[in-house]
């Protein structure tokens, strides 16, 4: 029996020794599959419809939260936080074995599933249209075993247990985590591609850099996303990572001497209950700054992706895009993010690091028209640092860059290059750019591609052709050129997939050339004013350091050798 009262769920259990359970339709939960231990997961954060569904080792990520949204007659849709999409017997299939994906919330019966008790606290999940259940597919343990639909036998690869990890908006019934959940990675673990904390760029250098130096080098630098043991390969200047999370909901996370399990969802407590708040930031700046090559001291910086606008539309309700500029005009959720924001800022300190400012956004804003009437109640939410900027997407950009010199003086602030439309129209980009006085920034930052071109070849991934010819390369290189000229400062190129032509086209060994395009012509490179490549994947199934055959780490290694490529 189901009582639905407000917005909590009392689902009674089947057999008189089992407590009854709380379903919160405003918290986020991770669902732990009983017979591997994994986790519901979104794969590689995709957010097209037709996404699969996987299992994957808790890692904290948004992408493995997901929020019950309620149907009627005991069903529920399960909509998960990074993607925005709900889970979804593709094609209305009633085969067993067919796939469960994600797809954009119709509200149809192929998309609700009604919560079926089994022992000990777990759930099966059943779709309304087809009578199946979800599990694993062959009831695997392994990573990125695809989650599908079949007979109802109440398996314990069918069997989930629910973990709330946070408020979707504030309020709702609290709800203790199991202790069934698998344990969040130590500082040691290397943290899964799917992750926040696995893709970005990395550059760092003290606010006013100049197209002659950066990052405290008057070279190219090189950089990326890898292991620890791979950074230490090659002279690596620098290496990146996300903060991705909605903020705190109280200042006594700032505060407090020790994270708590319940706080595991928040960016400054990814490293776990037994550390202070924002370790993730101090650990991993210790890190890069204790970076060896051959046996010796090579200190390397940090550059952090602040990717937390997209949490804070999830807190006003609608996720990417409309939910970002909705929640900047709200000056309680404002005030939250600019408050982590500082507090994100303070943990950084006197290192040298960059940040890259929220990717996609100002791409958002851009479509709305002129970022001056974009509203954000910038002065309401932060007058203590932003009391005279302006109420508006611009006032924010400035709010952001001016907080970054106060709170963390020797790092560089850059302005995601987020011109989606720069083959048609650049100078719609210099002209936005300028409105958002991104001179005052200290540099750009712009993605190359986001997979790799072998991956995108392939038809189940779009056919797409994004290998480099030399004409595509000289009119991308022009554009980067010309953003830089216009507002004075150098170009910072991200997320650069890591693909070369000797791999054959399976997962996380895809082709590509630009790796081997860059280093091969450094001196355009540097002409463009682009003054960092950084290297990594974008989602889980790319081309990585560790699997590319040891072509960045050879190419790094000879470019060093050569003595680098001068900034100009």
């Amino acid at each position: 029996m189901v009582v639905v009262a407000g917005s909590a769920v009392v689902v009674s259990q089947a057999s008189a020794d089992q407590k009854q359970k709380t379903l919160d339709l405003k918290k986020w939960y991770v669902l732990v599959n009983r017979n591997s231990g994994k986790v519901l997961d979104d794969h590689g954060s995709a957010k097209n419809d037709g996404a699969a569904v996987v299992q994957w080792a808790r890692h904290g990520g948004a992408n493995q939260q997901w929020r019950f949204i309620d149907a009627g007659d005991g069903y529920y849709r399960l909509k998960n936080r990074t993607s925005g999409k709900v889970l979804d017997d593709l094609g209305w299939s009633k085969t067993a074995g067919s796939a469960i994906v994600q797809w954009k919330d119709l509200n149809a019966t192929n998309q609700q599933f009604k919560l079926a008790k089994s022992s000990n606290g777990y759930a099966r999940l059943v779709n309304r249209f087809s009578g199946m259940a979800v599990g694993v597919r062959n009831a695997a343990k392994a990573d990125g075993t695809n989650v599908v639909q079949n007979r109802d036998r109440s398996g314990a690869d069918q069997q989930w247990k629910l973990v709330a990890v946070g408020n979707v908006s504030g309020g709702g019934t609290s709800t203790t985590p199991s202790s069934s959940a698998p344990a969040r990675p130590t500082p040691s673990d290397p943290r899964p591609s799917s992750s926040p904390s696995s893709a970005s760029p990395a550059p760092a250098g003290g606010g006013g850099s100049s197209a002659k130096r950066f990052m405290g080098s008057d070279k190219v630098i090189i950089g990326g996303s890898m292991s620890d043991a791979s950074a230490t390969a090659a002279p690596f200047d620098a290496r990146y990572a996300y903060v991705h999370s909605q903020p705190a909901p109280s200042s006594d996370y700032y505060t407090a001497a020790k994270c708590k399990d319940a706080w595991s969802s928040w960016w400054g407590c990814w490293n776990g209950s037994t550390t202070a708040p924002g370790t993730y930031v101090t650990w991993r700046d210790d890190v890069v700054s204790q970076a060896t090559y051959k046996g010796s001291p090579r200190p390397q910086k940090m550059l952090w992706t602040w990717y937390s606008l997209r949490d804070l539309g999830d807190a006003a309700g609608e996720g990417d895009g409309p939910g970002e500029v909705k929640a900047i005009n709200r000056t309680d959720l404002l005030t939250r993010y600019l408050d982590d924001y500082r507090f994100f800022l303070q943990k950084i300190g006197t290192s040298h690091d960059a940040i890259d400012l929220e990717p996609d956004f100002w791409g958002y804003v851009r479509s709305l028209g002129d970022p001056h009437k974009v509203p954000a109640q910038i002065s309401g939410a932060n007058p203590k640092d932003c009391g005279s900027q302006e109420n508006s997407a611009t006032g924010l950009a400035q709010c952001l860059i001016s907080m970054a010199h106060k709170y963390a003086p020797n790092a560089a602030v850059g302005m995601h290059l987020s011109c989606f439309d720069w083959e048609t129209n650049t100078q719609a980009c210099v002209k936005d750019y300028a409105s958002f006085g991104a001179k005052n920034a200290d540099f750009l930052v712009s993605d190359v591609s986001d997979r790799d071109a072998g991956w995108y070849a392939q038809s189940a991934h779009g056919g797409l052709a994004t290998f480099w010819t030399d004409q595509k390369a000289a009119a991308t290189l022009k554009f980067y050129k010309t953003m830089a000229e216009s507002v004075g400062k150098p170009v910072v190129l991200w997320q650069i997939p890591v693909g070369n032509m000797a791999q054959n086209n399976t997962r996380n060994h895809y082709k590509d050339d630009k790796v081997d395009w860059f280093f091969a012509h450094m001196d355009q490179v540097a002409n463009s004013h682009i003054a960092g490549l950084f290297f990594g994947p974008g989602q889980d199934e790319q081309t990585t350091v560790e699997s590319d055959g040891g072509n960045l780490i050879n190419k790094t290694i000879a470019y060093h050798n050569s003595g680098g490529t001068a900034l100009k």
